[in-house]
């Protein structure tokens, strides 16, 4: 059996960059982590990596300070975790990975599973093709209309820096991962991809268990929505069943509708209501305009009902 193990986080034995000590190895670990963080890319600008603390190793220290909501001092100290983990993140990301954990969820496992995947391919994370499925323990932006999304379908398009925040350390989510995430606040189409390709290499991934407790948080969420649409809908028609009754399977599918966004969500918990059986839904699902936007999707709740 194969073991993966957490990258370990490069030390310093001593402080680098402004006043620092600035000891060559230790400089020459900063300067590396840097290029190696993509600093050129992001900027247009270029520092060696030869051990000498220049004004441009100093000045990019600052750069990856101001990202992280650092107090800019272009010193980096053996104890400043944040930035040395954000960095080594940013470098190793291609390298190293854990790809084994669970990714079974206690309901919604119909939605858990289509919201992303959990491997790596031999694309770099970060550039993936559209068309490729999400690796989901990164930050990705699974379509031009949504925002910057972390984990199973948590996207941050339509939701403010503090519930991003809050939620985040919720689910376990490191401090200063969460507050980059925060940043992402209401972005979408080419702001939520550039904010990705900046930022997502700080982030990282999150780990298997964070990802499964955000998505608890997030499907809570959307499933007292579902909910409470059904009963508004439901609430003249005689004999309707309370949300409960409803087939644990039927319920699923209500859900993961609004999970993607249903624009006919009322007309569906009308006929959940009259009909109170999967031929109902799945009729509605095949005729539905908006549903048939993503046949992947459908072909997907479709199989969960039959």
């Amino acid at each position: 059996m194969r073991h993966h193990h957490k990258p370990r986080i490069f030390r310093l034995t001593d402080s680098v960059g402004a006043c620092g000590t600035n000891n060559r190895e230790d400089v020459a670990r900063i300067q590396k982590s840097i290029i190696e963080a993509g600093y050129s890319r992001n900027t247009g600008r270029n520092i060696k990596s030869d051990g000498k603390c220049s004004a441009d190793t100093i000045e990019a220290i600052r750069w990856y300070q101001r990202l992280l909501n650092i107090s800019v001092t272009g010193l980096v100290n053996p104890t400043d975790i944040w930035f040395l983990e954000a960095m080594e993140n940013a470098s190793s990301l291609r390298r190293n990975h854990t790809n084994n954990g669970t990714l079974l969820v206690r309901e919604g496992q119909l939605t858990f599973d289509y919201e992303g995947i959990d491997y790596i391919t031999a694309v770099d994370p970060f550039r993936q093709p559209t068309r490729m499925p999400c690796f989901s323990r990164i930050l990705h932006h699974p379509a031009i209309s949504s925002g910057v999304t972390v984990g199973r379908g948590y996207d941050m398009k339509k939701r403010s820096a503090g519930e991003i925040l809050f939620t985040l350390r919720q689910a376990g989510i490191e401090e200063y991962k969460s507050q980059i995430c925060a940043k992402a606040s209401f972005l979408s189409g080419k702001k939520a991809s550039s904010f990705i390709e900046l930022y997502g290499p700080l982030v990282g991934e999150i780990t298997h268990q964070q990802q499964i407790r955000l998505f608890e948080l997030s499907y809570k969420e959307k499933k007292d929505y579902a909910k409470n649409i059904y009963e508004r809908s439901a609430a003249d028609i005689k004999n309707a069943l309370r949300w409960e009754q409803i087939e644990l399977r039927i319920r699923d599918v209500f859900v993961d509708t609004i999970y993607q966004g249903n624009n006919t969500a009322k007309e569906m918990a009308i006929i959940i209501a009259k009909d109170q059986s999967r031929n109902g839904i799945i009729d509605y699902l095949r005729n539905d305009i908006y549903q048939k936007k993503d046949s992947q999707r459908l072909a997907l709740r479709l199989r969960y009902l039959q």
